[in-house]
């Protein structure tokens, strides 16, 4: 009977929060000296794609998503958010006192 089974658990990911940018770099750095070796002495090398040549492609080649991590694009002009500030305050001093005057 499928309805007192128990689900198994989560597999486990080892996927590390805090990483170190120096030592990618170098690890990076030994594997690009190891695949050139390995042309030099004519080996076949294998290719594996860099995961930091992909990141970003996707949101990049859809204008919906590329809208909002456009770093250039502003929300709202500061002139029109004081314009709208001071419109707010006219109408709230309005309410509470039922007269325009200041």
């Amino acid at each position: 009977m499928g309805l007192f089974t128990t689900r198994e658990p989560r597999r486990f990911r080892g996927v590390h929060i805090y990483t170190s940018e120096r030592k990618d770099k170098l690890d990076k750095l030994v594997e690009e000296a190891k695949r050139e070796e390995m042309r030099e002495r004519g080996e076949h090398v294998e290719y594996t794609p860099d995961i930091e040549s992909y990141r970003g492609k996707f949101v990049q080649n859809s204008s919906r998503l590329s809208r909002f991590t456009d770093p250039d694009r502003r929300r709202l002009h500061p002139a029109v958010a004081v314009t709208i500030i001071v419109v707010l305050l006219i109408i709230w001093h309005w309410i509470l006192t039922g007269s325009f005057r200041f």
